[in-house]
């Protein structure tokens, strides 16, 4: 049975387990909060295709778009969020919403999916972090999350992983950083070891705005910090709409 991972842009992902179809962080805008947004979806909305599954770390724009999830929504789909996302799943046409909090898990499809502590930023509801497991096969999602001790909670409870999926851009609001930055990523995979680490949310994906906001972080930066931090992980850097099958 095949595990593929595809990345579309920012922490959008398709992952694919025998046939099962779930799309991470929906977001396929041009805008983000009336900057444009440089970096187009690998994939357009519609010639995606049939999704069995929705899995939405928190509720920012750029992470679930209510109007992008209602037109990918059918009534045999399943809606996976963190505890809050009702309301802006309330237009998706779907079958099951389940709102998972921090060590919390369900089963969609042949998914055990467990959600995890995350740090992040406002507005509410808070991000979750997940853990998503099919067939002995084990990978971590990181959304948009910023650095934490949830990283070591999650290494304790889930100590072999096959696959860690980090953002890297490392956002800075007004100086204070709301997510990850390469050498942030870098610290996390010493903690979680996966054999293969998959950089998104990069840098560059639209304008910054500093002071109010800027986003250094490149993948090209969380590669060169990897190698540099001697660790037995292999970086895997996919484009946009690129696919690639877990070993």
């Amino acid at each position: 049975m095949t595990t593929a991972i595809t990345f579309l842009r920012t922490s959008m992902l398709l992952i694919e387990h025998d046939g099962f179809r779930m799309l991470t962080d929906p977001w396929f805008g041009q805008v983000m909060r009336i900057v444009p947004v440089f970096r187009k979806p690998g994939i357009p909305r519609d010639r995606l295709g049939h999704l069995d599954a929705l899995l939405a770390t928190h509720c920012h724009p750029d992470h679930f778009d209510p109007g992008d999830a209602a037109a990918l929504g059918h009534p045999e789909l399943t809606v996976v969020g963190c505890p809050g996302i009702e309301p802006f799943a309330r237009n998706v046409p779907k079958r099951r919403l389940v709102e998972l909090a921090p060590w919390e898990s369900a089963d969609v499809g042949p998914f055990r999916i467990t959600a995890t502590p995350a740090e992040h930023t406002a507005p509410p509801p808070a991000e979750v972090n997940y853990v998503i497991e099919a067939a002995g096969r084990r990978i971590f999602f990181g959304g948009d999350a910023r650095w934490s001790p949830a990283y070591g909670q999650i290494a304790d409870r889930f100590p072999s992983l096959d696959v860690a999926i980090l953002p890297i851009g490392g956002t800075l609001i007004f100086g204070h950083r709301t997510t990850l930055s390469p050498e942030d990523a870098v610290r996390a995979c010493n903690l979680l070891r996966p054999r293969w680490a998959i950089p998104i949310h990069e840098g560059g994906e639209w304008m910054p705005i500093p002071p109010a906001s800027w986003h250094p972080g490149r993948n090209r930066h969380f590669v060169r910090a990897l190698e540099r931090s001697r660790l037995p992980i292999e970086p895997v850097v996919l484009a946009p709409g690129q696919r690639w099958v877990v070993p």
